[in-house]
């Protein structure tokens, strides 16, 4: 038996019984937004729990979305290469690897999960903690439901329907930075400057774990910032040092 045909044997249930009203909402809800009714409700359900809702499987195992997450990045970056590659035909990889870091940046990926109103849906609800990046790992782990339910050139579609044709705009995009840090690290070698990044977990009284990041020039505290992971605070606080630092780079890069 093929790879996908056991996947979707492991995944298949049966769509005959009566729906509760729970699963009727997420049905209609997600039925609006891929525009096709979902085969397997459960697989969709899961890639709205986040971790602070502790929900156990019958086994005792972790439930949230976190591995569909993992497996909706994957298959978005894979999109997206074929995307970039096919619509710029005379560009170098530079080019392309620069313009795909751009359409999957978290900045970018949290606007579309906002316009999708994707975390209306997701539970438990009402975390304020969160904060704006929970929109772009929802659009990941719906990508990553959609690939399990229906398979490759479904989620293809999807993704250059309701994401591509829908939220990108590729002349702007190549004019926004993808990634702050980079910019900094690359003015600095240019420029002889050393840049160093010192990031390290908050001390807080909450669940959320959260990250400090801070940019020195030449040993002199310039930004700081803060993240849910260490990649985030250190864009956060990259950014904060690239306006800073914005006049002295402006002649350089």
């Amino acid at each position: 038996m093929l790879f996908w045909e056991k996947i979707k044997k492991r995944l298949a249930k049966s769509n005959s019984k009566n729906l509760t009203q729970e699963e009727s909402e997420l049905n209609d809800f997600l039925t609006k937004i891929l525009d096709f009714k979902p085969g397997n409700l459960e697989v969709y359900r899961k890639a709205f729990i986040h971790r602070s809702a502790q929900v156990k499987d019958e086994n005792g195992n972790d439930v949230n979305f976190e591995r569909l997450e993992f497996l909706g990045d994957a298959v978005l970056g894979l999109i997206i290469a074929v995307f970039i590659f096919e619509k710029a035909p005379d560009e170098q990889e530079g080019y392309l690897t620069k313009m795909r870091s751009k359409i999957v940046s978290r900045n970018q990926l949290n606007g579309i999960g906002k316009q999708m109103k994707l975390a209306e849906r997701l539970h438990p609800a009402g975390n304020p903690n969160l904060g704006e990046d929970i929109n772009g790992d929802l659009v990941e782990a719906l990508i990553g439901a959609v690939y399990l339910d229906q398979g490759f050139e479904t989620t293809a579609n999807f993704i250059f329907t309701k994401i591509i044709d829908k939220h990108l705009d590729l002349e702007k995009l190549e004019k926004t930075i993808s990634s702050y840090k980079s910019l900094i690290l690359e003015w600095g070698q240019k420029t002889k400057n050393k840049i160093s990044f010192n990031t390290f977990e908050e001390d807080n009284a909450e669940d959320l774990i959260v990250f400090v990041s801070v940019v020195r020039l030449n040993e002199k505290v310039v930004s700081k910032g803060r993240g849910t992971s260490k990649k985030r605070a250190e864009e956060n606080a990259a950014k904060r040092a690239y306006y800073f630092l914005q006049n002295k780079m402006e002649n350089v890069l």
